[in-house]
């Protein structure tokens, strides 16, 4: 049996995507501690323990929120110790919109890997968009759709309209 600390607040992604009874306004605020809070968390998965452990499914859903909305990396079904730097995989893990584009070609699997998920999750949090959403055209992902966006000089754009206001320039 594995016992954890209640999260009142769910996860990340109920609580930027969720239902209009599950989504939460969380404020510019909230989102730089959480994003803050799962920096530290992978900096010691990938730093601190030995041998590193790769998380493998960093995702919005995976980020579990407390009382305070400081953040916790959950679900580690499918994280491996790196015994070897590059180590190579059998199969691609993860969540589609979530995988680095050279994981699925290679199979190798270091701490890069989660470091471009976390990527993903930090454009949640600025966009409050999900990684595959139905407002992109031509069905690209948010990492091609903020890109396009900053190409075409409209950054702006890509802020979440609930928390955009609350920018000060």
């Amino acid at each position: 049996m594995v016992l954890s600390e209640y999260m009142p607040n769910g996860n990340l992604g109920a609580a930027l995507h969720g239902k209009q009874a599950a989504k939460m306004h969380v404020d510019w605020l909230s989102r730089y501690n959480i994003a803050l809070g799962v920096a530290h968390g992978l900096a010691y998965l990938h730093h601190d323990f030995h041998p590193p452990v790769i998380h493998r499914d960093v995702k919005s859903s995976n980020i579990l929120l407390d009382s305070d909305f400081e953040a916790r990396i959950a679900d580690f079904g499918l994280a491996r110790m790196m015994l070897h730097k590059n180590e190579t995989v059998s199969m691609v893990a993860g969540s589609y919109g979530y995988i680095a584009p050279e994981y699925g070609y290679t199979l190798k699997v270091d701490e890069k890997s989660d470091i471009y998920s976390y990527g993903v999750v930090l454009l949640e949090l600025l966009t409050g968009k999900m990684p595959l959403d139905s407002s992109f055209s031509e069905s690209i992902d948010i990492v091609r759709w903020v890109r396009r966006k900053v190409n075409n000089k409209a950054s702006e754009e890509t802020l979440d309209h609930d928390v955009a206001g609350q920018c000060k320039h």
